[in-house]
């Protein structure tokens, strides 16, 4: 699989886990983990967990911060 391909597969695999969070509120690493897996092409299930892991990490820092400008964090 080419670098370029498996970008866009990973982007769309994002979206689409994005879009279901929106909808159902949670629980996004029960779905990015087999998209990571099996659609984008890794193939270590620990690097797809981790992975899986540090975007949720960044999400949540991100919304803190927005959070913490808009004084609604202690």
């Amino acid at each position: 699989m080419t670098p370029m391909l498996q970008g866009a597969l990973g982007v769309a695999s994002g979206s689409l886990v994005g879009f279901s969070l929106g909808l159902i509120g949670g629980g996004g690493s029960i779905l990015a983990v087999p998209l990571i897996l099996y659609i984008v092409g890794v193939k270590d299930p620990h690097v797809a967990i981790g992975t899986s892991a540090v975007a949720v990490a960044a999400s949540a820092a991100v919304n803190l911060a927005n959070h913490a400008r808009q004084g609604l964090v202690r």
